[in-house]
């Protein structure tokens, strides 16, 4: 597996203020753990914050936070990638992109939003509330090297995705229910011919928290996420991106899963995802 994602083509924007369009052709390495037809979460999301990271980039800007809504399975075809910005200002900028398949190109499948803000001085005052202050005592050099670790989910499929990313556990196991603190890494990039970003190495990973944290047997019962909202108050660093993911159900309402997301520097910010909480059938 080489990457996620091949560009096709582009059509950028001649201004901030006007939409921009790119094409992808879809990897093997997209394809999810529930169908091998249709792609983990993961890569899409990243796709969809890289292109709005390249949306007229701002000097002194970072992105801050993005939530993605998953409006339907994304299938393992080709993508376009529809960017646009939903308000702009001195300090922050409300970017959107929206993503259609091939196979349906108007009906959109991925749409996320996120928000460019303008960076922190240097010498603001440092507030870290009741964070962990520091790097992690465990770093994934201390554990074992780890494998596919989604293996929890009834018949996964245990090609593509599964293979592009390396999982190294300090609590839980690929094959136990219930919370996991574990390490993850990409293998390959998101973009053949790119270095993946930290927002989009991040993002190919959090999604996963859902799955790494399964509270229930997925023979019987259905625990999906219908969105992914991530937000970061410092930019990750290195390749490894540690995750404290534990999924909550409470009968008669609903879903989420929490997850605490790090780098080995320290924790950096924050995922959730709204969990549909059913029988199976």
């Amino acid at each position: 597996m080489e990457s996620f994602y091949t560009r096709e083509d582009s059509y950028p924007s001649t201004a901030i203020t006007e939409p921009s369009r790119a094409s992808f052709v879809s990897g093997p390495a997209t394809a999810g753990v529930w169908d091998p037809r249709f792609q983990h979460a993961g890569p899409p999301s990243a796709l969809l914050a890289r292109q709005m990271m390249q949306h007229h980039p701002r000097e002194g800007f970072r992105l801050a936070d993005i939530h993605v809504d998953i409006l339907g399975p994304v299938p393992v075809a080709g993508l376009e990638v529809r960017t646009e910005l939903i308000r702009g200002g001195r300090s922050m900028d409300l970017l959107q992109a929206t993503a259609f398949s091939a196979d349906h190109p108007d009906r959109p499948v991925l749409q996320a939003r996120a928000w460019r803000i303008l960076r922190a001085p240097e010498d603001y005052p440092r507030s870290i509330g009741r964070r962990d202050a520091g790097a992690p005592a465990v770093l994934p050099d201390d554990l074992p090297a780890g494998g596919r670790g989604l293996s929890a989910i009834a018949e996964a499929h245990l090609g593509g995705y599964t293979e592009a990313v390396e999982w190294r556990y300090m609590e839980g196991a690929p094959t136990e229910l219930g919370p996991a603190f574990v390490w993850g890494r990409v293998w390959i990039p998101l973009v053949s011919g790119e270095e993946i970003a930290p927002w989009e190495r991040l993002l190919v990973l959090a999604d996963s928290a859902g799955g790494l944290s399964l509270p229930v047997d997925t023979s019987r019962y259905r625990f999906i996420n219908c969105d992914l909202h991530v937000a970061l108050d410092r930019d990750p660093e290195g390749e490894w991106i540690r995750m404290n993911a534990q999924s909550i159900a409470t009968p008669g309402h609903g879903g989420i899963v929490n997850n605490e997301l790090a780098d080995v520097h320290g924790v950096l910010g924050t995922g959730l995802q709204t969990m549909v909480a059913a029988h199976l059938g």
